[in-house]
């Protein structure tokens, strides 16, 4: 079997482009793979993310609603609806009543 020559000291100081080279093509090497290489618990921490993110704007969400109430723009909105909804039960008279209340299916 033959062995590995293990270059010695003073070949590396012959030739130290040729050292430098095999250095920075390892260190290349290790980086690339550490890089590339999946981390473990990778999805836990996407979906703990992903839940950290809904609620926070489901909080914002909150805080946007409170800011329209206290301008008037969700009221505004509700009057308008209840005003199509009226004009909708004129036109459809006495059916759309009934099915409002829940009578006819």
């Amino acid at each position: 079997m033959s062995q590995i020559k293990i270059p010695t000291p003073e070949k590396m100081q012959k030739y130290p482009w040729a050292t430098t080279a095999v250095v920075l093509f390892s260190v290349c090497v290790f980086l690339t793979f550490k890089l590339l290489q999946k981390p473990v618990g990778c999805e836990t921490e996407v979906k703990v993310w992903r839940d950290l993110y809904l609620q926070e704007k489901g909080n914002s969400d909150k805080l946007r609603d409170a800011i329209y109430v206290k301008n008037g723009v969700i009221y505004q909105q509700e009057v308008e609806k209840k005003k199509l909804d009226s004009t909708i039960r004129q036109k459809l008279g006495e059916k759309a009543k009934r099915i409002v209340e829940g009578k006819e299916n």
